[in-house]
């Protein structure tokens, strides 16, 4: 079954015709959607858009977002996710477009002055621009592209098909036990693959209720979550914290996915009751999309210490040296270049970039990332095992270490970039002391920041580089 089929499948079940998408403002049921994707259809092939095109989506949490999402899923048209300006004035700074796409399509705000007849007139929430491809044209149909985060170096382009994606959607639905009863918030970004294939597109295919928050906080989630009542949300460690600090009472969910990056251990034993113990921490990445999780029955310390069960049909190996080798049914295709070159084929077991462990009882349990380390003194130093003893200083909210290109008598230098809690204070001195306390010499960070803040990509994830760059 295609996206096509299973769309169509969707948008005329009797079981979901009461069901509907929300961003908080705009409001659309699923019997509905047949009306306004033709609609949408109509407005695209006005503005010379076919289906052979690939476009570049320009992509915010937003009901007009779903829509299009949807019917380029359905055309099996070809496009490329891509995060909207962070700020109003950065709109003339626009995002850079790979160079084979032929057109941009910038999703924009509705205000509640046009909001009342805004999904039947796509002109007032849709912009199109031509691009020039310098003559470059490829096949795309049927195809997904996506950036990686480059949170540790340049970022590739990603090729997705949209079979794949369905079938890595299913899994997701079944791993979770999913229904079109569930009630789905979706408070991170659905340009990034996370939002987009591991609940979207499973919510979407199964014609569940959605709740697309984009640029959510504290206030607008807690508000949003009172008025749409929702049994299942995805979230980032940065959002769970946020979360943290404003619930007062526990607040029960069939389940909360958490993933984007690694979630701190105490954080994760804190807030699982304020969410009904049915946190879960869910393995994946952009090329791989959903891998393993664990299930909300499972024990605390399992759902704790592993990545869980892998997904349907996919397998897992550990080499000797540590590394997590995947063998994915719905992987990606392959890397590609600003200009459409291929990279780098996908294997048939793809090396994931982290480093893993097998317990006893043979779970899995990710302790790092292969390109997050360095050698010093003859020893191997994960950079996330640094983070994980110093958080457990009693003043650090947040760490992240890094390893600088200056060098030290050790090799690279470490950075230890932190966040204090409120109303701690504390000197790098002290920091540093503290941390000769409970790492061994050769691991001791080379030298403290503190921040307001740890700079995040869009995707939720740490920005590596934006942190070496403050550091050096």
């Amino acid at each position: 079954m295609n996206f096509s089929t299973n769309l169509i499948h969707v948008t005329t079940a009797t079981n979901s015709a009461e069901n509907f998408l929300t961003d908080g403002l705009l409001t659309c049921h699923y019997a509905e959607l047949p009306n306004l994707l033709t609609n949408l259809d109509n407005y695209l092939k006005a503005q010379g858009i076919q289906t052979n095109d690939c476009v570049a989506v320009e992509c915010i949490n937003s009901v007009p977002s779903a829509l299009l999402l949807m019917l380029l899923l359905q055309k099996q048209q070809g496009f490329v996710l891509l995060p909207a300006p962070e700020k109003k004035d950065e709109a003339s700074a626009l995002k850079p477009v790979p160079q084979f796409c032929q057109y941009r399509l910038i999703i924009t705000p509705i205000g509640k002055e046009n909001a009342e007849n805004a999904l039947g007139n796509p002109a007032l929430f849709l912009t199109v621009e031509s691009h020039d491809t310098g003559g470059i044209r490829l096949e795309t149909q049927g195809k997904l592209f996506l950036r990686t985060s480059g949170s540790m170096g340049a970022a590739k382009i990603v090729v997705h098909n949209h079979d794949s994606l369905l079938g890595s959607a299913k899994n997701v639905i079944e791993k979770y036990q999913f229904t079109s009863e569930d009630r789905f918030a979706i408070p991170v970004p659905i340009f990034h693959l996370y939002g987009f294939g591991a609940e979207f597109l499973p919510a979407i295919l199964l014609g569940a209720s959605i709740d697309l928050q984009n640029n959510t906080n504290l206030l607008k989630y807690l508000e949003r979550e009172r008025r749409f009542n929702p049994t299942v949300a995805f979230i980032t460690p940065n959002l769970c914290e946020m979360l943290l600090q404003g619930r007062k009472t526990p607040r029960p969910y069939k389940i909360i996915v958490v993933s984007g990056q690694r979630i701190k251990e105490e954080l994760f034993r804190t807030f699982d009751p304020l969410c009904g113990n049915r946190l879960v921490n869910q393995y994946g990445s952009t090329e791989m999309g959903p891998i393993a999780a664990c299930f909300p029955d499972d024990s605390l310390e399992t759902r704790v210490t592993s990545i869980g069960e892998p997904m349907r049909g996919v397998e897992l190996r550990i080499e000797e040296d540590g590394n997590l080798y995947c063998k994915h049914p719905y992987h990606f295709s392959g890397y590609m270049d600003e200009q459409g070159n291929w990279l780098h084929q996908a294997e048939e077991w793809q090396r994931t970039g982290d480093i893993a462990i097998r317990h006893d009882d043979n779970s899995i349990a990710v302790v790092g990332r292969a390109d997050n380390s360095i050698n010093r003194s003859g020893y191997l130093i994960l950079l996330a095992d640094i983070e994980r003893l110093m958080e457990q200083l009693e003043y650090i909210a947040q760490v992240v270490v890094i390893s600088t290109k200056a060098e030290n008598i050790q090799g690279q230098k470490l950075v230890a970039c932190c966040v204090l809690k409120p109303n701690k204070t504390v000197t790098t001195e002290t920091c540093r002391n503290d941390c000769m306390t409970i790492l061994p010499k050769y691991a001791v960070p080379d030298s403290v920041l503190f921040l307001n803040e740890l700079p995040l990509l869009p995707s939720g994830k740490f920005d590596q580089q934006t942190l070496i760059a403050l550091a050096e």
